[in-house]
């Protein structure tokens, strides 16, 4: 059996920090690309809706900061610090959030993002024990190390783990509509 490997979280797959589309600029809001910030909803494992979101115009200042789908998100700055979530679609974040284009043909982008989570934790702690407005920058969140199986193992984790999220959203689905 192969054994587990620690690795850095710049070692995982291209590590992108968002931007902002100018906010004077009107023309680069009110499209479809989701803009996620660290004021969305990242309770969840999907990003499936923002608050905002910018128009092709928009995206076009920050090309190089647009997130694919499967892309996995993390709040690096203030009482948010360490959220994680996966992108279900082409998105673009502010620079309060580092993404990690995972390396699909070497890591699960489920299991990774739970290592994420539990890295996200570490990191929450630790912003507690600070006075000042805690933020991790993009070469710091890049030198963080998880603890990873072989590939095989990876997947065989994040199956089981999002079966299990799939249930919990699907029962929190049904709770939902019995109270409306």
């Amino acid at each position: 059996m192969d054994k587990w490997k620690t690795i850095k979280v710049g070692d995982i797959g291209r590590v992108i920090t968002g931007k902002t589309p100018k906010t004077s600029n009107s023309s680069y809001y009110g499209g479809d690309i989701p803009f996620l910030t660290p004021s969305d909803d990242m309770s969840v494992k999907y990003v499936r809706e923002t608050k905002k979101y910018i128009t092709e115009e928009g995206r076009l200042t920050v090309k190089n900061a647009t997130l694919p789908a499967n892309a996995v998100c993390v709040s690096c700055i203030g009482s948010d610090l360490g959220k994680v979530v996966i992108t279900t679609e082409e998105t673009v974040t502010n620079q309060q959030i580092n993404s990690v284009v995972v390396d699909e043909n070497k890591y699960d982008v489920n299991y990774i993002y739970y290592a994420m989570v539990e890295l996200g934790k570490i990191l929450n702690f630790h912003s507690k024990t600070s006075t000042a407005v805690p933020i991790v920058n993009k070469s710091s969140f890049s030198q963080y190390e998880l603890i990873c199986p072989p590939l095989s193992v990876q997947k065989k984790i994040g199956s089981l783990l999002s079966s299990i999220d799939d249930k919990i959203e699907e029962n929190e689905r049904i709770n939902n509509n019995l109270v409306a």
